[in-house]
């Protein structure tokens, strides 16, 4: 039904990272108040900005460069779990209460979803936004901070599955700035299949002595 795919549409922006047009409830806006205004919108994707202008760098090297659905494990990631329970969906009655109890499997799912154990061991490269779990007063510089697929994640919005979360350890002395919490970076490094609990959220991935770059530096003119 038209009514039922547009739901199913809804929730797949919603679970692929808060997708800016769900990030204007007033709650968000007063939050998003207190950010740089040249600060990314809530829910922006760092797929977003791939291809946008931003400074890249090559795939090959010490450390190659990945996509956050290669962290996924293959068939448990988002695309596949709403495939699962598009026909269930198709099949519920417009209004029926139904429809919420298989939105509920399905975001169970998703936050459940597995990590990726072929990607153990492996040197990677990935984009992401910084959400800060410890700070260095003495510098201004974030410590240890998890590295997530989407702007405001785990401080501002909900946090992505273990699947979609790194817990990231930065060399000493090599992290950022706190003035620039808000902008994108690159990580490199080891990355390992294990998960940790924070006060933010629960991370499926860890790098430890990562190397942060600043994923855009400011007034680049670079096409």
């Amino acid at each position: 039904m038209k009514a039922n795919h547009c739901l199913l549409i809804g929730f797949f922006l919603f679970l692929s990272g808060c997708d800016t047009e769900t990030a204007t409830n007033a709650e968000q806006a007063s939050e998003a108040a207190t950010l740089p205004a040249d600060a990314p919108a809530l829910g922006t994707k760092i797929q977003q900005l791939t291809g946008s202008g931003a400074k890249t760098t090559s795939q090959t090297g010490e450390y190659p460069q990945i996509a956050w659905e290669d962290l996924e494990l293959p068939g448990h990631g988002l695309e596949d779990i709403v495939k699962k329970y598009q026909p269930q969906i198709d099949a519920i009655p417009e209004g029926d209460p139904a429809e919420e109890a298989v939105m509920d499997k399905m975001q169970a799912e998703l936050n459940t979803a597995p990590v990726n154990p072929a990607m153990n061991g492996k040197k990677i490269k990935l984009p992401g936004f910084v959400a800060p779990l410890e700070i260095d007063e003495s510098n201004g510089m974030v410590g240890d901070f998890l590295l997530v697929p989407y702007f405001g994640a785990c401080i501002h919005l909900p946090p992505p599955p273990l699947s979609q979360t790194l817990l990231v350890k930065p060399k000493t002395g090599k992290s950022i700035g706190m003035e620039r919490v808000y902008e994108p970076v690159w990580v490199s490094g080891t990355i390992k299949t294990e998960s940790t609990k924070t006060d933010l959220a629960d991370a499926g991935y860890k790098i430890v002595d990562a190397a942060i770059e600043m994923y855009q530096e400011p007034n680049d003119e670079t096409q």
